[in-house]
């Protein structure tokens, strides 16, 4: 595969690619979903988790990675190797571009948490405050709030603004905080991609970095306050017997793999193209699986123990939803009676749902005309802040939920720069050569359109408008359809030099062990070429049919759980089909545009859409023809011309000789051969219109046959009397030797004159007798080089010439 440099730059250092990859598969939200999962599942879901991603998960992000640095392109200008295909990149980048303008909005709410997070040690944070505005007899007998109300208080009426939830309606109106926030986040995003790589690979180690540390530090302090009864429980909703059997729990655990290691692909993909050819790939792609796995295996620990925190102070944490002040409770007390629907129901029994930003938890006896069982970020809006309120700042410093907050709303940074660095990329993509000078104003426009799209999310009905995307968006059902698609055009449509074997070798060293390098390739394009795509697609329908998203389909009567009105299912059901209709749609404009402008041939403007060759582009197409025909018109003017041949040719080696006589016998061999073959199918060979015979040339033999006179003509009487005497070609050479010396000038032009006039007479005479084969192997300069013989044996025409010089005695005699 050749060796290709982005056109849109290079990394400032080399683990800026890895630190940038690590954005993508751990952020806010992964993070989130993955915590709360394991609380759900206990630790079959981490199992399950790590079985998956080893068996399609890690193989998809290799191969987003692989591709990136092959190609040195991202998904629009990757499709160079199959035009045909461009819509795949198209509708990969739409994604990432939807996905960064609904998704950012949850980040602006962390600043929320944040600021509040700023206390004494005297102080009580405001979650654990009553937000009067909603309740007013939310004071109990003690003279304490009730932590289970004012928690979803807070996050209603503080972070969401929803001053309107007691009277169930929702308005509108834009405010001042949710928007302020969000034009922070996206000052902060155009600051780190305003110079592009320069910038971005620098602030990414930051962003990256500080939070992971900062993972670290947190985790193991959380996990020492663990109750000492609890230590040997850490995940209770463990149920070993059901790791096979929880269907439920499998599903889960795939859709949050494909989250995890998919749903960033178009990115990834981006940001491996700005490597050099011979960047360590397979360093970067270790690490970000073994940073990414710990880090939530850590997430994991910290939310299973602030489940056994809350349990020890009397709460149980139950799913909730988002609609209402009734269905927003979270935690419920110890002493109290569960109700039907939840006691009956373990949350590992419950159908999930996996979307970008939040999850969505079924519960059975539920009106779903009202209550979706949906809720964002559960571990930062639920689980760590009531832990906090609990405890209290005189038993756990404030400076920890600083921290908390702080780390995720670096990961959340990290996510939107890749997300957006492959939006912006994207763009310049299309002309690079002319829009990279551009970059800074592209970055400033395509930030404030992602400004103003997501205002909508500011208002009131704000988590209503996420829960609409990230139910349509956030589905990723029709995403895995596309990458399916990419993975079919790559390796089926295009194949070589793109194939997954060729592919494959952007990962592994060259100086790998030997024994690794056996069978890690082999299994690795395996994988790509059969595991993955019919994991994607099992995936798919599943995660279809679970979601319930065919009710987004029906149109013409109310389905079962009339959630969404019609308008909204119309829209939704246009924003998931938009990107794969995207693909054939780009598909028939690419087919007019090859298919009107190229060669004349339609075949060659047929291979040109979807397999083109190697560095071929559409806007050099008319250039690159008339070239090509210039060339070829050159090669075939130049192949009828021929060389003159020299005016002499010097005598041949012996090692030229001997070639030449190997070259003929097997030339005869096979002229045999072919006449058996044509006498076996009836085919005769007197019935060969045979070509006339030319007087050959002088030939050198009979020359040196002249020259060396006195051993001639012992010769010639040894051929009349019948003798079988021959000389050697060593013999004849010295015999020459000492005898060439005393020739002159005029003996030598009298034999040449002599010897082309017999050889005149002798192809005469054959012609005349019709011996065809004879006159094939009269004397000629061409000869010289066929007769030779090694040193040892007599020459393959001293009989011919001792039979034709007694013939020439015979015939002057008669006359």
């Amino acid at each position: 595969m050749p060796e290709v440099d982005s056109p849109l730059g290079h990394w400032p250092h080399s683990l800026s690619s890895m630190m940038a990859c690590l954005g993508c598969t751990l952020g806010l939200f992964n993070i989130s979903r993955f915590s709360i999962l394991t609380v759900h599942f206990g630790a079959n879901f981490i199992f399950q988790f790590v079985f998956l991603s080893v068996i399609f998960g890690l193989p998809l992000f290799t191969l987003q990675l692989c591709l990136g640095q092959q190609l040195a392109a991202g998904v629009i200008d990757m499709w160079r190797i199959s035009p045909l295909f461009q819509g795949v990149g198209v509708s990969l980048l739409v994604a990432q571009a939807l996905t960064g303008i609904y998704s950012i909005v949850g980040v602006s709410w962390m600043f929320v948490f944040f600021r509040d997070s700023f206390i004494t040690k005297v102080d009580k944070y405001r979650w654990a405050e009553s937000y009067q505005h909603y309740r007013l007899d939310i004071l109990v007998d003690n003279g304490t709030d009730k932590i289970n109300e004012t928690l979803p208080d807070y996050f209603n009426g503080v972070v969401l603004q929803r001053h309107h939830l007691p009277s169930g309606n929702a308005y509108g109106t834009i405010k001042f905080q949710l928007a302020f926030n969000l034009a922070v986040v996206w000052m902060i995003v155009f600051v780190s991609l305003s110079k592009g790589l320069r910038s971005y690979g620098k602030v990414i180690y930051a962003f990256t970095l500080l939070p992971v540390f900062g993972t670290f530090i947190l985790c193991a302090k959380i996990l020492g306050l663990m109750p000492p009864e609890y230590v040997n429980v850490i995940f209770p909703e463990t149920s070993w017997g059901d790791f096979f059997l929880n269907s439920k729990s499998w599903l889960a655990a795939g859709q949050e793999v494909f989250m995890t290691w998919g749903l960033m692909g178009a990115a990834i993909m981006q940001i491996a193209s700005h490597n050099k050819h011979k960047h360590l790939l397979q360093r970067d792609s270790s690490l970000v699986a073994i940073i990414t796995l710990t880090i939530l295996l850590l997430v994991a620990f910290l939310a299973n123990t602030c489940v056994q925190i809350l349990k020890s102070y009397g709460y149980n944490y139950v799913p909730n939803s988002f609609e209402r002040m009734s269905s927003g409770t979270f935690l419920r007390y110890v002493n109290d009676p569960l109700p039907s629907n939840i006691a009956n129901f373990p949350a590992r029994n419950l159908l999930h749902n996996s979307f970008i930003v939040g999850e969505k938890v079924m519960r059975p006896t539920v009106d779903y005309t009202t209550e979706s069982g949906y809720q964002v970020l559960r571990l930062a809006t639920e689980l760590v802040p009531a832990t906090f309120a609990v405890m209290g700042s005189d038993q756990v410093s404030p400076f920890w939920a600083v921290l908390f907050y702080f780390i995720l709303i670096m990961f959340g940074i990290a996510q939107q720069l890749a997300i957006w660095h492959c939006v912006i990329t994207g763009i310049m993509a299309i002309k690079a050569n002319v829009l990279k000078s551009w970059e800074t104003t592209i970055t400033f426009f395509s930030c404030a359109c992602g400004f103003i799209l997501g205002l909508p999310m500011a208002t009131e009905m704000g988590i209503f408008v996420v829960y609409f995307f990230d139910y349509t968006v956030g589905g990723v059902w029709w995403l895995m359809i596309v990458i399916l698609l990419q993975i079919l055009a790559v390796f089926m449509v295009r194949g070589r030099p793109y194939s997954g074997d060729t592919v494959v070798t952007a990962l592994f060293y060259q100086s790998s062990h030997p024994c690794f390098l056996s069978w890690a390739p082999a299994l690795l394009s395996f994988t790509w070429n059969v595991i993955l795509p019919v994991s994607l697609m099992f995936l798919c329908i599943v995660t279809f049919k679970n979601g319930s998203f065919r009710d987004m389909f029906i149109w013409h009567h109310a389905p079962v759980a009339e959630y969404w009105p019609l308008w909204a299912r119309q829209v939704g059901s246009i924003l998931q089909l938009f990107p794969i209709l995207c693909i054939p749609l780009v598909a028939v404009i690419q087919s007019y545009r090859y298919l009107n402008n190229g060669p004349s041939d339609i075949l060659d403007r047929i291979q040109l859409l979807y397999r083109p060759p190697i560095g071929e582009h559409m806007d050099e197409l008319a250039a690159r023809d008339l070239s090509t025909a210039a060339r070829e018109e050159a090669t075939a003017t130049a192949a009828l011309t021929a060389d003159p041949p020299p005016k002499y040719t010097p005598p041949p080696s012996y090692t030229t000789a001997t070639g030449a006589r190997l070259a003929k016998l097997l030339r005869q061999s096979i002229r045999r051969s072919v006449r058996r073959i044509a006498n076996a199918l009836g085919e005769s060979s007197s019935n060969r219109q045979r070509a006339p015979v030319l007087p050959p040339p002088p030939d050198y033999n009979a020359v040196l046959v002249e020259m060396n006179g006195s051993r001639a003509s012992t010769v010639d009487e040894s051929a009349q009397a019948g003798c079988s005497a021959r000389l050697s070609t060593l013999e004849r050479l010295r015999n020459l030797e000492s005898s060439v010396t005393a020739l002159t000038a005029a003996e030598v032009a009298s034999i040449l004159r002599s010897s082309f006039r017999r050889s005149t007479v002798n192809a005469r005479n054959n012609a005349r007798m019709g011996n065809f084969s004879d006159a094939m192997t009269s004397l000629s300069a061409r000869n010289l080089i066929e007769s030779a013989a090694p040193i040892g044996e007599m020459s393959l025409v001293m009989d011919q010439l001792d039979a034709e010089a007694g013939k020439s005695r015979d015939t002057s005699s008669v006359i």
